[in-house]
């Protein structure tokens, strides 16, 4: 029995299927939304540092611009206190030594006086504590630039920045001394400075960037010496004296490092503000801490939001997966129930109509296969009564059993034959169980390969009626089936009484008929010899007066030819002649029946050399004629050699002979493969003979053509009949008067 295979109902099917095209289309559109709304965080984040890092860029341009504009306006008092510097210098003869520096520092209003040699160190001061600073060391571009100006002469100004030791903001101011051994530095301080400088803070623009910014954590802005602008006193850390140094002598543009461990990423934006004409380094080096762990956050609250969203997509699909299916499913489930009711038998059953156009058509067509259905099973049921009935007429017995050999059904005429009752077959009869014992073994071996689905035909056993009486019977059967699955056998059983009886009959007839067709080849070979003999007896008889007659005609001739008029001598010659062409005749008549007594001795031999050395011989003995011939491919074949020789023998000499009196001779030996064997052939264009005679042309003394046109004994053609014949092969002619002749023959296959 077929397995039960557990199935999902359509609704089912139906509802999961509805249910993960919502799923997955929405899921797939929270989750590329998703993606998308991080992404947006990610670029918004990127902008807005992109958008800081300009705004400072832009802003502490601007604010230097402004300042450098303030600085500018100290310029000519300081050149004012480099006139009075000068006129002492060029009275001290250029001796810095023989200078009173702290009282000139009064003369010129408070301005530090710095003389600077050309090692770039503070060799002369009126501040002692900046006597040896060498800037060199501390500042290697600043001391670049004085040895740029170191020949020229003028006022070169400088910034307000500052001061080395103490970080009071101080405008420097430079000027070759006239004999070009000092660079002398003005130092000028104001309490002004602080004060009328903090209008233009860059902190305010820290402030502004720290606003729109919601990640920027912390800014710190560094001078190039180090200094932290607004907090002098503060110290770096090692880490940012590393960078600041690495900015500053190695690599002056911005640098990025991430901390992943810490959620931060640091920044250290370069604003350079140098300028060639001014000898201090104004740029700054802002050190911007953003905090990217706010940003995750941000992208972490995305992906909480998108989860619920993805759980709400996920219950509603299912309730629509549910309403939906449930309502397209519910026509289909009521026509599941009227076919399933129509399936367990009741076709009367009316189909439910459906509310759309499709099921209502399906509905239809259900309903008109019904109808068809039960006509069919109507047709199939008056079928069936009339097999039963033939089935009961039949006067061979039918039977069918099951896998075991139970015979489950059998006709009357089955219960006839073995001599059962109905009883006996409700009690339980086995097919085995009518066959002889010694039947057995070879019924179970056909039962078997039955049931494998091997074909049987038919099978002969000695059956066994309920008396115990055994008679023949013949089984033919076939495996049955239902719905392709292999339940048992059919078959029918025929009693072969009769037909043992009329085969034993027939073979005693046979064993008489073979005795009879001994006793005939026996006399008919007897007879042949007899023929044969006397055959061979006749023409050795005539021989001798054959022998006399020739002989007293030739000496005739020879003594009395003088004698003889022209008349007598033509009777003598025409005596001689007939003599002459019947031993002829005789000759045929032995090589004829030699034919017949010699042995067949085959072998596989090719027929070209011996074609050829054939054919040479027939035209030495012509050496006059001009015959142009072919000979073809010559297949090798299973044949006597002597009587192979003997058929090119005389077919050829056929086709010297019948071309004498044609002007190009011409004669072709071949073969062609006819009817899966091969076919030799002789063709001449020869006088050729009328088809209508073609039957006389293998039979003994029969010619087509006088002596006088062509001689010949009317012999060899038979005799290659007869060759051809004894090789188990056939031969045949084609010809047209005046067009030659063509012979074909074929030899038997090897045996």
């Amino acid at each position: 029995m077929r397995p039960v295979e557990r199935k999902l109902p359509f609704s089912y099917l139906l509802m999961g299927i509805i249910f993960l095209i919502i799923v997955i289309v929405l899921l797939a559109g929270i989750w590329i939304n998703h993606a998308n709304s991080a992404s947006h965080a990610k670029e918004n984040a990127e902008r807005l540092r992109a958008m800081t890092e300009s705004h400072m860029d832009n802003s502490f341009r601007m604010i230097d611009t402004g300042l450098k504009l303030y600085d500018n306006t100290y310029n000519q008092e300081m050149r004012d206190g480099f006139d009075i510097f000068m006129a002492e210098y060029l009275d001290a003869k250029g001796d810095p030594s023989l200078m009173d520096l702290p009282a000139l520092k009064d003369r010129i209003g408070g301005m530090d006086i710095h003389l600077i040699n050309d090692h770039c160190v503070i060799e002369h001061s009126s501040s002692p504590l900046e006597v040896g600073l060498d800037f060199s060391v501390i500042y290697p571009d600043f001391c670049q630039y004085l040895r740029n100006i170191w020949n020229s002469s003028g006022y070169y100004p400088d910034r307000v920045v500052m001061e080395w030791y103490t970080g009071a903001l101080t405008k420097y101011g430079y000027m070759p001394s006239p004999d070009h051994r000092y660079i002398i530095e003005l130092a000028l301080r104001s309490e002004s400075f602080a004060g009328e400088r903090m209008d233009l803070q860059y902190s305010d623009v820290v402030e502004e960037v720290k606003a729109f910014n919601p990640y920027l954590e912390e800014v710190l802005l560094f001078q190039k010496q180090k200094r932290l602008m607004y907090n002098t006193s503060y110290v770096p850390t090692p880490e940012e004296s590393e960078m600041l140094d690495y900015i500053l002598w190695e690599n002056r543009s911005t640098q990025v490092i991430t901390d992943e461990n810490a959620g931060k990423t640091v920044v250290w934006q370069v604003i350079d503000l140098r300028d060639p004409d001014y000898a201090a380094d104004m740029s700054i080096f802002a050190k911007l801490t953003f905090d990217d762990a706010m940003l995750n956050r941000e992208i972490d609250n995305i992906g909480i939001l998108h989860g619920f969203a993805a759980l709400l997509v996920i219950f509603s699909g299912g309730l629509i997966a549910v309403t939906v299916s449930r309502k397209l499913s519910r026509p289909i489930e009521k026509l599941v129930e009227d076919v399933n009711m129509i399936a367990e038998g009741d076709l009367d059953h009316s189909v439910r109509p459906s509310p759309s156009l499709e099921l209502s058509n399906l509905s239809d067509s259900i309903q008109l296969m019904v109808d068809r259905l039960k006509a069919q099973i109507r047709q199939c049921d008056a079928s069936e009564e009339r097999f039963m009935e033939l089935v009961q007429l039949l006067p061979q017995g039918v039977f069918e059993t099951d896998l075991n050999g139970n015979i489950t059904f059998a006709n009357p005429t089955a219960f006839e034959v073995f001599g059962y009752s109905l009883q006996d077959f409700e009690r339980g009869i086995n097919i085995f169980d009518i066959l002889a014992p010694g039947d057995h073994l070879l019924a179970r071996a056909r039962f078997g390969e039955i049931l494998e689905g091997k074909k049987s035909q038919g099978s002969e056993y000695s059956g066994i009626r309920k008396d115990g009486s055994t008679f023949p019977i013949m089984v033919y059967s076939a495996a049955r089936k239902d719905l392709g699955i292999v339940n048992g056998i059919r078959g029918t059983i025929v009693d072969i009484t009769h037909l043992k009886k009329v085969e034993e009959e027939i073979r005693k007839m046979n064993a008489e008929l073979e005795a009879r067709v001994a006793q005939r080849t026996s006399e008919l070979e007897f007879a042949t010899r007899e023929m044969e003999a006397f055959t061979y007896s006749v023409s050795h008889d005539l021989r001798g007066p054959l022998r006399a007659i020739d002989g007293f005609s030739h000496l005739l001739s020879e003594s009395a030819g003088p004698c003889l008029d022209e008349r007598q001598q033509h009777f003598i010659n025409v005596i001689r002649h007939n003599v002459e062409l019947m031993d002829s005749l005789i000759d045929g008549l032995l090589a004829l029946s030699r034919m017949g007594r010699q042995e067949l001795k085959r072998e596989w031999i090719s027929p070209e050399p011996m074609v050829r050395e054939v054919m040479a011989e027939f035209l030495n003995q012509a050496p006059g004629r001009k015959i142009d011939v072919r000979i073809g491919s010559l297949p090798e074949c299973y044949a006597d050699p002597a009587m192979l020789r003997q058929v090119f023998t005389n077919l050829i000499g056929n086709a010297v002979k019948f071309t004498r009196k044609t002007e190009n001779a011409q004669i072709d030996i071949g073969s062609l493969f006819r009817d899966e064997k091969t076919v030799y052939y002789v063709r001449d264009n020869g006088a050729g003979f009328d088809m209508k005679y073609a039957n006389k042309l293998f039979m003994e003394f029969q010619r087509l053509h006088t002596q006088e046109e062509y001689e010949g004994s009317g012999i060899g053609l038979a005799i290659v009949d007869r060759i051809i014949r004894r090789h188990g092969g056939e031969i045949w002619a084609e010809s047209e008067p005046g067009h030659g002749a063509t012979f074909y023959f074929s030899l038997g296959e090897e045996s």
